[in-house]
């Protein structure tokens, strides 16, 4: 098993809309080294953009960073392309930026999901798993920002 240590995650779930909207989640340290859970959503290219932070312990991303590294769920990046495509759509993507040592040597690595890949229905219920273990990480709210686009 390839043991990993989660240092950034962003997800984008896929939606339909031709209005322009955006929603995203990340995880990531703040300036004093905490986690961070970042959601970002605008309903239309004319709504604004809410930001909301929420708090994450440092024992949650250490479990999600071991059910990463148990079900080997960096390996999915390796699925052929798929045939699929959809136009007006945006489709869902993951972003994990970790740390791994091998042969006592550490290195950052990036890996990308993204929907249009061949995955096996057991690759459907592990992605599903971490979208759950994923969107669970959320503490306490930390702030809520409103930007509006200046005319």
């Amino acid at each position: 098993m390839k043991v990993i240590k989660v240092q950034r995650i962003s997800y984008s779930p896929g939606y339909g809309d031709m209005l322009g909207g955006g929603h995203s989640v990340s995880l990531r340290k703040d300036n004093e080294g905490n986690w961070n859970y970042i959601s970002r959503d605008q309903e239309d290219h004319t709504s604004p953009t809410v930001t909301t932070v929420y708090a994450v312990s440092d024992e949650a991303v250490k479990e999600l960073s071991e059910f990463i590294s148990k079900k080997k769920i960096i390996s999915l990046e390796n699925r052929r392309d798929s045939d699929l495509f959809a136009t007006d759509y945006s489709p869902w993507s993951w972003n994990i930026d970790y740390e791994t040592t091998s042969f006592g040597k550490t290195k950052i690595r990036y890996c990308t999901l993204k929907e249009y890949k061949d995955y096996k229905s057991s690759d459907y219920e592990l992605l599903k798993e971490l979208r759950e273990r994923f969107y669970a990480l959320k503490g306490e709210k930390i702030s809520e920002t409103v930007e509006t686009e200046e005319e």
